[in-house]
């Protein structure tokens, strides 16, 4: 919430955080330099002028009253608070949000858009019901499309449809408004802080298979009270606070043969087809000779949505008499399908196996091999599964798209999807097939080679590319590592090894872990090289979880196979595992040596992410043996690789770092800068551990400056926001955390302490993060 006395340079930290943007960003889209945009956000340009203000209002998205405000504010001519509500509500609302693009009209659904609405109004939990195909999911979207003013925060869409374990529904959620998990601790958590009271609108889509997770969501509304969830599912969540809000299918005319063409135009369900065929066959139009047909198809199809989209779809070929023809000899020959499936599923289930069934072999085969995909596929992806040329699966992939069986990823013109009612009926049909488990090992061998190109770009580079790209194809990641785990496991601990570097970044470990853990017991079976590559991705996902009887076993394992490693990367890599493990047992001598010793081989090797690792590894090692110059050496070989190459969140702990032995040095104001930057960056890149590293050194500044109830204010924020999201300090920094503590304790006094330490325990990463901001000189306009 913004104060009274909020300065303008508060006001444009606070936006470009809001619009998930960091200093070089906004300055690169406004056309300035980053140290300008620095200067006016710790207050050092206090008169920012009227084009530079304009500059930076275009790069964030406002227009109208809201940049006039803005830029008022900017040069102390108005009111800081009024601008901040006014940008919020006209600018960045629009910007926090996901909503996928209508690809087509929206027709037929006037009532339930103003109904579903309405029930937004009277409660924080709607679930749209119905089969598939109703549409379902296509409503949500137009319902959040109509309600986005009133959710100043955001409006964002969820696809649930790849997700099979309930525990890993928040964590989707979260990685999709942006907030940082921060580890394997709890989503939810994660999730309650990054939310906070502000108003949001989630639209959760398709939730019946993962039905179990309604408790935790129940759970998010109760501690956020400004957030509204709007989900779909083909069956209620089953919550207190839930209205159902059952979706009906389209009304279709009760008398064709009666009615004239005019008059069976005005139903949403002929419409829906009308607009369909048109889609196929511009010329399409409803006459006094179709309108029955028409119709007809439309009262078969029970008004389903899906069912109506994919008969129009024929009309490319077939005009509507002869179309209700062949649905009605398809329909009849089918029969009613199992008695345990909702009627109108059923025919919907009809109806998608008669569309497949009017497909050519090729399309047919390709359409059923597709169903192995999670999430979508490249044409790439396609064609090798496939076993087909590139040009043949484009050309199948084409036809299939011009029957609505396959849909193009508006997000990305190179990847491909099916509606998950389709591929459940594909799917089996793939099961039923001889070939399947060929199709499967294809998968899996795609992803596990897509992996391998992965490997090298991911340390140097191209990672900021490549982490995206292996983001978009998770879920068949996942899906390879499953099935390697059920018929060949040789390959995984090297497919771990490159992996880790994702699952670390992209905040993933929870759904790792479990894979790691599998793999563990067969160790002794695996060779040498194998052994070590699994025992440093068990180490490294111990020391991120906190669980330090694992990341010892995995330390002794590895210093029993280090002489046998021949793989220089790998030894170094396994040193530096070892380094970070040996502060459990207080060996800080033997982490740096280890560390050292890793830092020594890597800078031979070409390898700038780990060399850069290895080096802020090392000036940590150095700080907690106090030798300050050796670990300002290493610090600055680290920040320079990582700003060199990219390397955002490496980039903010050498910061952090830095102002760590600038605070031990009496440079405090060059130590708040340092932490400013580091808190800038690590709030962009939603790093909940970042933020909490940020907090922890922000406490020691606060003592540095005389001001023990600061500190412990702010270490308590660090350990409440670590503990809430399942984290716990690295070994080699609890020694620095647990000095600063009996520090602040022996100023304040036991009972000081405990009180303010309590009361910092409990703020959210919001509220934490205006603490530090809650300086002297931020509360001044500019003038």
């Amino acid at each position: 919430m913004a104060e009274p006395g909020l300065s303008f340079a508060g006001l444009l930290r606070q936006l470009r955080v809001e619009a998930r943007l960091t200093q070089e960003e906004l300055a690169e889209a406004a056309g300035l330099s980053p140290r300008s945009v620095s200067d006016l956000e710790r207050g050092v340009n206090r008169s920012a002028r009227k084009d530079t203000a304009l500059l930076l209002a275009d790069a964030l998205g406002l227009a109208g009253p809201a940049q006039e405000l803005f830029v008022a504010a900017a040069r102390g001519k108005g009111p800081v608070v009024e601008a901040l509500a006014a940008v919020r509500s006209a600018g960045l609302a629009e910007r926090i949000g996901n909503l996928p693009l209508r690809v087509s009209s929206f027709i037929g659904r006037e009532r339930e858009l103003e109904q579903a609405a309405a029930a937004l109004g009277q409660a924080r939990l709607v679930t749209l019901t119905g089969p598939g195909g109703i549409g379902k999911t296509r409503l949500a979207v137009a319902v959040g499309e109509q309600l986005r003013d009133r959710f100043a925060a955001g409006v964002v869409f969820v696809p649930l449809a790849a997700v099979a374990d309930p525990a890993l529904v928040l964590a989707d959620v979260a990685r999709a408004v942006g907030a940082g998990l921060g580890g394997a601790g709890s989503p939810l958590q994660a999730l309650a802080e990054w939310l906070g009271e502000d108003r949001w609108l989630l639209i959760l889509d398709n939730l019946e298979q993962v039905v179990s997770a309604a408790g935790e969501l129940g759970e998010l509304l109760a501690r956020c009270r400004g957030v509204t969830i709007l989900a779909t599912s083909r069956a209620v969540l089953g919550l207190a606070a839930e209205r159902e809000y059952p979706v009906p299918p389209l009304p279709v005319p009760a008398d064709a043969d009666a009615a004239s063409a005019d008059e069976l135009a005005s139903s949403p369900a002929v419409a829906l087809f009308v607009d369909r065929a048109r889609a196929v066959r511009p010329g399409f139009a409803l006459s006094e000779g179709n309108a029955a047909a028409v119709a007809e198809i439309c009262r078969r199809l029970e008004g389903l949505p899906l069912a109506i989209e994919l008969a129009a779809a024929r009309t490319r070929l077939l005009d509507p008499a002869a179309l209700l023809a062949r649905l009605a000899a398809s329909l009849d020959a089918l029969g009613s399908g199992a008695v345990d499936l909702p009627e109108r599923q059923r025919t919907l289930r009809a109806t998608v196996e008669w569309s497949v069934g009017l497909l050519g072999d090729g399309e047919r085969s390709l359409l059923e091999t597709m169903a192995v995909f999670t999430g979508g596929w490249t044409i790439g992806a396609a064609a090798q599964v496939a076993a087909l040329d590139e040009d043949r699966a484009l050309e199948l992939l084409e036809a299939l798209a011009r029957h609505s069986l396959v849909q193009l990823d508006p997000s990305s013109g190179s990847r491909c999807a099916m509606l998950e009612t389709v591929r459940a009926f594909v799917a089996e049909r793939l099961a039923a097939r001889s070939d399947a488990a060929e199709v499967q090992r294809r998968h899996a061998e795609y992803y596990r080679d897509l992996a391998g190109q992965a490997d090298r770009p991911l340390r140097g580079a191209g990672q900021g590319e490549w982490l995206e790209r292996l983001e978009a194809e998770a879920g068949n990641l996942a899906a390879a590592v499953t099935w390697y785990l059920a018929n060949d496991r040789v390959p995984l601990p090297h497919l771990f090894r490159i992996l880790f570097l994702f699952w670390f970044l992209r905040d993933r470990q929870a759904e790792a872990c479990p894979w790691v853990d599998q793999l563990l017991p067969a160790a002794d079976s695996l060779d040498s090289q194998a052994q070590a590559e699994l025992a440093s991705t068990a180490a490294v996902m111990a020391n991120e979880v906190g669980d330090d009887a694992a990341e010892l076993a995995a330390r002794r394992r590895l210093e029993s196979l280090l002489a046998e490693i021949q793989d220089p990367l790998l030894h170094a890599v396994c040193l530096l595992a070892m380094a970070w493990a040996s502060p459990i047992t207080g060996d800080f001598d033997g982490a740096l040596r280890e560390v050292s010793a890793s830092l020594e081989e890597l800078r031979g090797q070409d390898e700038p992410f780990f060399t850069a690792q290895a080096a802020y590894t090392a000036a940590i090692m150095e700080t907690a043996l106090g030798r300050p110059d050796a670990a300002l050496q290493h610090l600055r070989e680290g920040r320079e690789l990582a700003d060199r190459y990219g390397y955002t969140w490496l980039s903010a702990l050498s910061r952090v770092q830095l102002g760590t032995l600038a605070v031990g040095q009496g440079r405090l104001d060059q130590a708040r800068e340092l932490l400013d930057e580091a808190l800038e960056v690590s709030l962009a890149n939603r790093s909940t551990r970042g933020v909490t590293m940020c907090l922890a050194v922000f406490a020691q500044l606060a003592f540095a400056e005389g001001d023990p109830e600061r500190a412990a204010l702010l270490a308590g924020a660090a350990e409440g926001l670590r503990r809430r999201a399942g984290l716990r300090t690295w070994p080699a920094l609890r020694q620095g955390e647990t000095e600063l503590a009996a520090q602040i304790r022996q100023a304040l006094g036991d009972d000081q302490h405990g009180q303010a330490f309590t009361a910092g325990f409990a703020l959210s990463q919001q509220e934490a993060v205006a603490t530090i901001r809650d300086r002297p000189g931020d509360h001044t306009q500019p003038s």
